[in-house]
């Protein structure tokens, strides 16, 4: 049993695809930090399972090389508490639906790089998705979000870039270095 999710509880591990083991869908230092359940519905366990299945094992194969993943589920408290997307008090970014994987793959490349690629890639393997977002390009933490689906289940195909302009972050169509 490992402890993953909050100081107070553990769950059996097991191997969702081959790269990929379930404490890595859920983990976060945060939840442990503030205490936080970050154990997912048997709906939402699904909806990673197949996230991973359908893009998150086929990105990792594309690229050649390990993934890190920063944040892949987020408990709707968890999303409120580090800031995540949310509208009217309602959680809604992909993460909290087992939809999202925030990553980086130092061994191949920066987030612009590996964004680039990835949007080449999926085109000719016909690979759905949701979104493919280049996090904060040319910054030292810069990352790469890629989403399966949208919470509303939708594969919209969005490519974009995140950017800070004038302090605040701005989402431009496409990929911007």
């Amino acid at each position: 049993m490992t402890n993953i999710c909050t100081p107070d509880q553990t769950y059996i591990d097991y191997k969702v695809t081959e790269n990929f083991w379930f404490s890595e869908l859920i983990q976060s230092d945060t939840a442990l930090k503030l205490g936080i359940d970050n154990t997912p519905t048997e709906d939402l366990k699904i909806n990673l399972e197949n996230s991973c299945k359908y893009l998150f094992q086929p990105t990792r194969d594309i690229l050649g090389k390990p993934v890190l993943a920063s944040s892949v589920f987020r408990s709707d408290k968890l999303n409120a508490a580090i800031g995540g997307a949310s509208r009217n008090g309602k959680q809604t970014s992909a993460h909290c639906y087992g939809y999202a994987m925030d990553f980086k793959c130092p061994s191949f490349g920066d987030s612009f790089k590996i964004a680039s690629y990835l949007v080449e890639q999926y085109k000719i393997k016909k690979i759905k998705f949701d979104q493919i977002i280049c996090e904060y390009p040319g910054t030292p933490g810069s990352w790469v979000h890629i989403a399966w689906k949208s919470p509303s289940g939708a594969q919209r195909g969005q490519i974009l870039t995140a950017k800070k302009i004038k302090g605040k972050t701005q989402y431009l169509s496409g990929l911007h270095k």
